[in-house]
């Protein structure tokens, strides 16, 4: 994708898809939600132009508004408790001196929630005869879930160690620290066989689960601190690989990120996405569009460290 070409029509997408109450939804008039808000921040933020200030300052106003009294976003409005899009608004209104504090909060929600307890059977089970669990798994490492009444999943998990390494400046101590390492921990175990992720888990019931190109890009973008370990080089082959076979402008453009992050040429990936958006216009997908901003312009800048 050609930087300077094809930023201003993906902003000009971008911007027509804000909704009246100055969010974004999942499509261009759905409802607005903190995901597609978040990432919509990200994306202007990062992309100056005609219009983008505005839009961007509503954008915030409207993240700011959303954010609930234990500091956490839920994913819709109307919804009664912060969730895990949490970290990705983290991310939108880091770097913004006069919403530090709104940053802080959102920070301590993360670092008091984890994915729930498997429980004392769970737990003796996987000490005594791991071999007897349906997945492959260490169950007792818990990273973050999509809902706080859920197990730990890859994704969430990736989002919050990125809104906890980056908001280090705003928010770091001790419990900090404990909540990264084991985050770290809980992905590391889930590494599919021959590198990358997959939404949960790498084995069930004996049966190799496949990596997925967009999770194992935002893994990695997670785990960028720790690009010279095994498991992170050969995630990264893997990525590349499975790019090969992948058209969506969703895994592109988090790809192009992760790849951009890592230090990579990215030339190859840009083009695929700038072709996705002509034939496809990305499924009206608000999150892509904006992924696709970031990923044409300086996704290190947004994304690293």
């Amino acid at each position: 994708m050609d930087r300077a070409k094809d930023r201003p029509p993906l902003t000009a997408a971008l911007l027509a898809a804000q909704d009246a109450d100055g969010g974004w939804g999942a499509e261009p008039g759905k409802r607005s939600n903190t995901e597609a808000t978040a990432l919509a921040v990200l994306a202007l933020g990062a992309s100056p132009g005609p219009g983008a200030s505005a839009a961007l300052r509503r954008g915030l106003a409207w993240l700011v508004d959303h954010q609930r009294a234990d500091g956490g976003w839920p994913l819709g409005v109307g919804q009664d408790r912060s969730t895990w899009p949490t970290p990705l608004a983290v991310l939108a209104v880091l770097g913004r001196p006069e919403l530090r504090e709104r940053a802080a909060k959102g920070l301590r929600w993360v670092v008091g929630h984890a994915g729930i307890d498997p429980g004392w059977f769970i737990r003796v089970l996987y000490r005594v005869w791991p071999g007897a669990l349906p997945v492959r798994m260490n169950p007792t490492l818990k990273g973050w879930s999509w809902d706080p009444d859920a197990f730990s999943w890859v994704e969430p998990t990736a989002y919050a160690l990125l809104a906890l390494k980056k908001g280090r400046p705003v928010l770091s101590g001790p419990d900090v620290d404990a909540r990264i390492r084991e985050g770290e921990s809980m992905l590391y175990d889930r590494v599919c066989e021959g590198g990358g992720w997959n939404y949960g888990n790498t084995n069930v019931h004996g049966v190799n689960v496949p990596p997925y190109p967009e999770v194992t890009a935002v893994a990695l973008l997670g785990l960028q601190d720790r690009r010279e370990t095994p498991a992170n080089r050969s995630s990264v082959e893997a990525m590349r690989r499975m790019l090969a076979e992948v058209d969506s402008g969703f895994a592109l453009s988090w790809a192009i990120a992760c790849l951009a992050v890592h230090g990579q040429d990215t030339t190859a990936e840009r083009r695929r996405l700038a072709e996705s958006y002509i034939r496809t216009g990305f499924l009206r997908s608000t999150r892509t569009l904006a992924l696709a901003l970031i990923a044409s312009g300086s996704p290190e800048s947004v994304f690293g460290l």
